[in-house]
């Protein structure tokens, strides 16, 4: 695995390496009216900021219990930037959405793309600048955190009602940008505990395991708090019942796969951590702190699907090796975290 490790010159060719490849596949080697581009966007975006985002939050409140694992969650924060390069390309896509046909101020073509890559550059300026003053305990870290954390909530609020929920124009959820946002931490956290109980594998640190125990702990309220979101949204649609308000969820339960599918969301990040992280036990246990922070990313993805999939179709095949050429991406990056973060300060 040492061979994973590249230097900040050498990442940034993989990185351009891939994201051509996802153009290429998204461009030359497949039907343009599919939402492949969009999906690998709205849950890698999550998959990235949510680590910086875990560590800016624990900065903010004063919290001891992620310097252990502080270096690697931050590591990640580079690839923000391929987010919003990759984003550019979804110009090229836009037709996926029926608000184009529309002549609409906020739903615009030129302002839809150039709102949310300013946004997402914004995030990443953001958090460059934080991961530089954390790393070297300048004392306007705590700002600078804040700062990053506000770029957070409204990107991940953008990727919910920009780029998601418009998907079903004129259908609106003012709870669909919270719930984003929670669900990108909840992934940070996710990430957090699979690190720390890798890491253990090789050094039974106790300040290791307590990071994996916070991190499930933290899921388990994280739990909690979805549930709460996501119960608040559909009540509200279903004692307005509303026909243009019901129909979202109308079409999607009325059918299958999809009725099964939100079935397995709601188990997936509410009900199996609830109840597989109540005991203090279970957050000391490597392999089933591994199996619920898996399943929740897991969750994730399918929650996307089940939002994407009743308005346009996927490529299967070109989804999962866009997948898998972004986890690589993602573990050359934690593989090389030292460089990085060498780099960074």
């Amino acid at each position: 695995m040492s061979s994973l490790q590249l230097r900040p010159a050498m990442l940034t060719i993989v990185a351009i390496a891939i994201g051509v490849l996802i153009v290429l596949i998204e461009t030359v080697l497949q039907d343009g009216s599919n939402g492949n581009l969009l999906l690998v966007l709205a849950f890698w975006s999550a998959l990235i900021q949510g680590p910086v985002a875990v560590v800016a939050a624990a900065e903010i409140s004063l919290g001891k219990w992620i310097k252990p694992m502080k270096k690697e969650l931050l590591t990640f924060y580079p690839l923000i930037l391929f987010i919003a390069i990759l984003f550019i390309f979804l110009y090229f896509k836009i037709d996926i959405y029926k608000w184009t046909e529309i002549d609409h101020q906020w739903l615009s073509k030129n302002f839809f793309i150039l709102r949310n890559s300013i946004l997402l550059l914004l995030s990443f300026i953001l958090a460059h600048f934080y991961v530089r003053a954390s790393l070297k305990g300048k004392s306007e870290r705590g700002t600078l955190a804040v700062l990053f954390i506000l770029s957070f909530v409204l990107t991940q609020s953008l990727v919910a009602y920009d780029w998601i929920m418009s998907l079903d124009y004129p259908w609106i959820s003012t709870m669909f940008g919270p719930i984003f946002f929670l669900e990108s931490f909840y992934a940070g956290l996710a990430i957090s505990a699979i690190i720390a109980a890798f890491k253990l594998l090789k050094n039974n640190s106790e300040d290791i395991r307590k990071v994996m125990r916070d991190s499930a702990l933290f899921m388990f309220g994280i739990a909690l708090a979805w549930a709460g979101l996501f119960y608040g949204q559909y009540l509200v649609i279903w004692y307005g019942n509303i026909p243009w308000e019901t129909n979202y969820f109308s079409v999607r339960m009325s059918h299958s796969p999809f009725r099964e599918m939100m079935y397995l969301v709601i188990f997936i990040l509410f009900i199996f951590p609830f109840i597989g992280l109540v005991s203090r036990k279970s957050k000391f246990s490597r392999v089933w702190v591994l199996i619920v922070s898996f399943s929740i990313l897991g969750g994730l993805l399918i929650e996307r699907l089940f939002y994407i999939l009743p308005v346009i179709p996927l490529n299967g095949l070109w989804l999962v090796i866009e997948f898998i050429l972004m986890t690589v991406l993602m573990i050359i990056f934690y593989r090389s975290r030292k460089e990085i973060l060498k780099y960074s300060e």
